[in-house]
């Protein structure tokens, strides 16, 4: 047993599973996502901040992005967000924008699947249970920001907001 788990980690660790954090600024000045354009690896984060303090509310929203891949649409205001990541899980050309600044905010990224990176995909989530920040649970409010915890590991923070 011991030697099978040495050589299952051996073999793990002989993979090239480097990923890297790319960042593209939201600068609300000239109303764009710099870059516009990117090129990622399969398991890489794009980390989306603000280049400065953004005087009105905008969106990271998915438009065209490849089959069965997981879609998003962050409403996003500094001083309460002050990042949004997102890790792509298919390869292929995503392109997403700020719904209120169409067509000035639009920008894109390719994914390249280059064999080197390992990681699951689930679709199929559920959500365990929906917090408020201070850790208890709530149905969720308006203007409210909730944590949404999935069976699978990950967490999502959302505000729905009233306006």
């Amino acid at each position: 047993m011991k030697k099978t788990l040495l050589i299952l980690l051996l073999a793990l660790s002989s993979l090239n599973m480097k990923s890297e954090i790319h960042v593209i600024l939201v600068w609300d000045g000239y109303m764009q996502f710099m870059p516009a354009t990117l090129n990622i690896e399969l398991g890489d984060t794009i980390h989306f901040l603000p280049l400065d303090f953004p005087l009105m509310m905008h969106t990271i929203t998915s438009l065209n992005i490849p089959f069965g891949a997981i879609s998003f649409d962050k409403i996003w205001q500094a001083p309460s967000d002050t990042f949004f990541q997102y890790i792509p899980l298919i390869d292929g050309f995503y392109e997403y924008v700020c719904t209120p600044h169409l067509p000035y905010m639009a920008a894109s990224f390719n994914v390249v699947n280059s064999g080197t990176s390992f990681f699951e995909h689930n679709h199929n989530k559920k959500l365990i249970k929906r917090i408020n920040l201070i850790g208890r649970v709530t149905k969720g409010k308006l203007n409210e920001p909730s944590i949404f915890i999935y069976d699978d590991g990950s967490v999502e923070k959302r505000i729905t907001i009233n306006y």
